[in-house]
Parts: structure tokens; sequence; C-alpha cells
């Protein structure tokens, strides 16, 4: 399905998108005076990763050719940061709507990671092939 194939263009859009607004969000959840010293720890983590999305947009054309591993690698955190809170979120409020609203997010943040890395790893395909390999020249 063609359609559902991200552009160099749109995905890099999307990290710089997802990085600047989800550091905004975090940033608020780490000074938010409700905020205890284990949310904080979890908004500072959480800012890490969102500051990585934005970076990995703004590096996206040089990193796509020359390390896609690493994009891979910050999305993954990605991943795994989502299911750690969710799974937080469950043990900490085990019968509330927060813990169901949480396991859906992180689904969701889980589903569209897994489309993004299938995504970078056709671009970095992509990229690779583009790349003139060296000729041999023999000189005599």
């Amino acid at each position: 399905m063609a359609f559902l194939q991200e552009t160099p263009r749109s995905l890099r859009a999307y990290l710089i998108l997802v990085g600047v607004l989800g550091t905004g969000a975090q940033l608020a959840g780490a000074l938010s005076a409700e905020a205890g010293p284990i949310g904080r720890l979890v908004s500072l983590i959480g800012i890490a990763i969102t500051v990585g999305y934005a970076w990995l947009g703004f590096a996206f054309k040089s990193l796509i050719s020359s390390a896609p591993r690493r994009i891979e690698q910050v999305l993954i955190a990605g991943a795994v940061y989502s299911i750690a809170v969710a799974v937080l979120v469950v043990v900490v409020y085990p019968s509330s709507e927060a813990a169901g609203g949480a396991l859906v997010r992180a689904a969701g943040g889980l589903l569209i990671t897994l489309y993004l890395l299938k995504n970078v790893k056709r671009l970095a395909r992509e990229a690779q092939a583009l790349i003139p390999l060296p000729s041999s020249s023999s000189a005599a």
C-alpha cells in the first residue's frame, strides 16, 4: 500500500512535531506542583526522549543514510517509555479511568512506533541504494 509509506520529509516533520510538543507537555508535567518525585522522574525521562525525537527530526537527512540504527534506537526507547508509563499507571491506579487511558495510549504509541520503524528501515534501504559504490579504477 503505497499511500501508507512515509517520505523522508513527512517522517522528519512528524519527529520534529512530536519532539517539540512532547517536550512542552513533559516539561509541564515535570514542573507541575502536583507531581511527586516519581512523576518528575518519569517526566524528565520523557523530556529526554522527546528531545531525542526532535533531534532525530532535525538531523534526519544525514542520519537516515549514515546512522539509521540511531533513529531506530530512539524510536524503540520511546515505545518502551510509553509501555513503562502505562504499566506504572496500571500499578498505581489499577481501577481508575487513568489505567484504561494509559493502556490505550501505550498501545497506540506502540503501533505508531512499529509503523515508523518499518518506514525508517525502508527509507534507510532506499538511501543506501542511492549511495554510489566507490569504483575501482585501475591505473596502468
